[in-house]
């Protein structure tokens, strides 16, 4: 009798002392590893800052504070593009119902609803062409320090 087996109280303590213990959370019992800090290796620019000009709205007569957001108006100048904006639904007159929306690219556009309640472009109203949009970032980027 010298192969005995131990008893089953003794193989849980074992188990016990071993650090063996059932599941206590869903991400254990599907063995997802624990999440860890992602640090990549690819250096990060500084972004910089703008320097912000001291511009005039040729709209509104007042100072343009955040240059990243106006526009160039047809006569060169630099507008906000509130003002704009507003100029804009003054001269289309926009029905119940439609909105004069910016759509990108310097381009705004009326906007209603088709029968099924989906936005539709109504009208197009072109406002910075292609050239000054260009030019207006270049300045931008120029500001950067």
């Amino acid at each position: 009798m010298a192969n005995r087996r131990p008893s089953r109280q003794k193989d849980k303590k074992k188990k016990k002392k071993a650090g063996i213990t059932g599941c206590s959370t869903l991400n254990q019992v599907a063995g997802v590893p624990k999440p860890r800090e992602y640090r990549s290796s690819i250096p990060v620019e500084n972004p910089g800052t703008i320097r912000e000009p001291h511009l005039i709205c040729s709209m509104c007569g007042k100072e343009i504070e955040n240059i990243a957001s106006a526009l160039t108006s047809p006569d060169g100048g630099y507008v906000h593009f509130d003002c704009v904006l507003n100029a804009i639904k003054e001269t289309e007159h926009p029905g119940e119902g439609e909105t004069v929306s910016y759509i990108g690219s310097g381009n705004f556009a009326v906007i209603g609803k088709d029968e099924d309640g989906k936005p539709v472009i109504l009208r197009r109203i072109p406002y910075e062409t292609g050239d000054r949009l260009k030019a207006m970032k270049e300045y931008v980027s120029s500001l950067r320090s």
